[in-house]
């Protein structure tokens, strides 16, 4: 069984606006994409209705559909113990959602937090603000019928899957599930491990290149990632949602593209 393999927009961020980001990726036979909404792209709060029906209507165009988005967590931390950066990153995320929902899309990403490297906000009070934003977030999501996934990160809190399945499970909703992204995990455990703890609470994948001691979103056979192991442990969990590839790295995505899906198509993905 192959897996379906969808685009992502953030490797065009800094390269090229969001409509030529979207052409580049249908001209690659792309058909489904997870959208980065972040700056120069897009702002979510300030993107308007006619905006919103502006990018629908490119989107079928191009034969386009959006799975999940995601605004790259650059500056929102939905852990932050400051009152007011802790409602703004609410208040963002929540406009992703009522975003997923108005472009039929199933999922939103949400990293789950930052914590200071030298003074780490202790684990319990992290919890404890978390799921106070989880909360809300949640609920404005199932009443949209949209899916919260929550991410594992490289930011020092919530890295490993067992972590992340741990807060998921005590929520117990059908809106709160799990993105596990091999690049993000290869530094803090073994992916293909990690699959296995996370089971029926995966919703969606991300893939792309990295090495064990450097982080990066590069493209496949540049680092250390065992595409082809990672898409075995996909499989055998009874995984067959979408798989993003999201290449970030500083360079133009569009040249590499080709050869790109094409190794990823040699471990275990075709295009959706």
């Amino acid at each position: 069984m192959t897996l379906p393999l969808s685009g992502c927009t953030f490797g065009w961020v800094h390269q090229a606006p969001l409509t030529g980001a979207l052409r580049s990726l249908a001209s690659h036979g792309i058909r489904s994409v997870e959208l980065t909404t972040a700056p120069p792209h897009m702002f979510t709060p300030h993107f308007g209705s006619y905006e919103r029906l502006e990018l629908s209507r490119l989107l079928r165009s191009l034969e386009l559909r959006v799975v999940s988005v995601n605004p790259s967590f650059a500056d929102l931390n939905l852990i932050s113990t400051n009152p007011e950066f802790q409602a703004l990153s609410l208040r963002q995320l929540i406009a992703e959602v009522e975003l997923a929902h108005d472009l039929s899309a199933s999922f939103v990403v949400v990293i789950p937090g930052r914590r200071h490297a030298l003074a780490p906000v202790p684990a319990p009070a992290a919890r404890s603000v978390l799921e106070d934003g989880l909360s809300a977030l949640v609920s404005r999501a199932a009443a949209l019928g949209v899916t919260v996934c929550l991410e594992n990160s490289p930011y020092g809190y919530l890295g490993p899957a067992a972590e992340l399945l741990d807060v998921v499970t005590a929520f117990g909703s059908p809106h709160l599930r799990l993105v596990y992204d091999v690049a993000n995990g290869l530094a803090q455990e073994d992916p293909v491990a990690a699959i296995a703890t996370i089971g029926e609470y995966l919703a969606l994948a991300h893939v792309s290149d990295t090495w064990r001691n450097r982080w990066a979103h590069t493209s496949v056979g540049r680092g250390e990632v065992d595409f082809a192991a990672f898409a075995a442990a996909l499989r055998s969990a009874g995984f067959a949602g979408p798989t993003v590839y999201e290449l970030v790295d500083g360079e133009d995505p569009s040249p590499r593209l080709d050869s790109d899906i094409t190794a990823l198509a040699a471990a275990g993905w075709e295009l959706a």
